[in-house]
């Protein structure tokens, strides 16, 4: 899983599939206003409307739950095995067999390690997992929640 809830403004809602995703991949709103994975190479004025709670194929009622994705929440995230964050610093995201995972690549900062606490509070490194806050220049809802 990519990308799950951890901390800060929560809020949960549906919407409609229009492509297939999996439970924790960064969605955005397609132009009919469905719900579409983000691209794996991420074009400049993307913007993420949330994350996946379940797969696309697990739509009920042709609706899918997804977090959506708020200005000051903080979100679990796959990372890359063996990268080393430290808090503060903007990372990349990248897709890798089939999911998203913080990256080594400071070129196109996607999230912000949380920059609360050092780096030892912030990164599990038994599953390499750390906590991210998304740059809000990629929210579609940037306001404060």
């Amino acid at each position: 899983m990519a990308f799950s809830y951890a901390k800060g403004p929560l809020r949960e809602t549906t919407g409609i599939p229009a492509s297939a995703f999996s439970k924790g991949h960064p969605l955005m709103y397609t132009s009919a206003s469905s719900l579409s994975r983000i691209a794996e190479l991420i074009p400049s004025g993307t913007l993420i409307c949330g994350f996946a709670k379940a797969d696309s194929t697990e739509s009920l009622n042709n609706q899918v739950p997804y977090v959506v994705a708020l200005h000051g929440t903080t979100y679990w995230s796959d990372m890359t095995i063996g990268s080393q964050v430290t808090a503060g610093e903007a990372r990349d995201l990248e897709f890798t067999s089939g999911e998203f995972y913080v990256s080594t690549s400071q070129t196109t900062p996607i999230v912000w390690i949380e920059p609360q606490g050092g780096s030892a509070d912030v990164v599990d490194s038994a599953t390499s997992r750390v906590l991210v806050v998304v740059d809000p220049t990629y929210l579609i809802y940037r306001q404060q929640a």
